[in-house]
């Protein structure tokens, strides 16, 4: 993925995510099920708003 490609992404997948926070997919992926945390679900993939993620 080029640089211009990430800073017009505005979702992240569970992977791209979790390299960003420094975390594990498991932990990630528990993450995910809290209430209000900033990701949809659409069937089987994952979308994390990257705007309402901690820096």
């Amino acid at each position: 993925m080029t640089t211009n490609e990430e800073n017009t992404k505005l979702g992240l997948t569970v992977d791209e995510a979790r390299e960003m926070l420094g975390i594990g997919r498991n932990l990630m992926l528990k993450l995910v099920k809290v209430k209000g945390f900033p990701a949809v679900r659409f069937k089987r993939k994952i979308i994390i708003n990257k705007e309402l993620l901690p820096k």
